[in-house]
């Protein structure tokens, strides 16, 4: 959509492998696990000649809460107030994906196979991301929220 506010998302439903081992949520673990996710991320991009994005902590800190509130309700679903997150870094475009699965590489793996979330990852107008990963009995809640503009 040329000229126009794109808003682009997706839903993602994983199969869920439980682990063997139970593992709490830990501000070191989200953070080694958003930088894992970003790095994947920033591989795709530019394996496809796609500038790498920035992260943007604010707005990981919105993504967190979202995926907090998604393992609490145990359901994945979009923030229903996404451009209400993002507006104040006035973007002219963003997207969400949004997911569930066992591992950071799991989550990557699925959002690269579908092509929703896949065109999220790819879209060249985006520069910045937020990330929040929260980790609840073996399940990875993820939200991504890109921008750009």
């Amino acid at each position: 959509m040329r000229g126009a506010k794109a808003f682009s998302i997706g839903v993602l439903l994983a199969a869920v492998v439980m682990a063997a081992v139970p593992v709490t949520a830990s501000a070191s673990g989200s953070t080694e696990m958003r930088r894992r996710l970003l790095s994947l991320t920033n591989a795709a991009r530019t394996s496809h000649g796609v500038r790498a994005l920035d992260l943007n902590w604010r707005l990981s800190r919105d993504a967190l809460r979202h995926s907090r509130r998604m393992a609490d309700e145990q359901s994945v679903f979009h923030m229903t107030n996404l451009y209400r997150v993002v507006r104040k870094w006035r973007p002219t475009v963003w997207g969400e994906n949004v997911g569930m699965a066992s591992t950071v590489s799991r989550v990557h793996r699925l959002f690269m196979r579908s092509s929703t979330h896949r065109g999220n990852i790819l879209r060249g107008g985006f520069s910045k991301v937020g990330i929040g990963l929260f980790h609840r009995g073996g399940r990875i809640w993820t939200t991504v929220v890109f921008y750009g503009g």
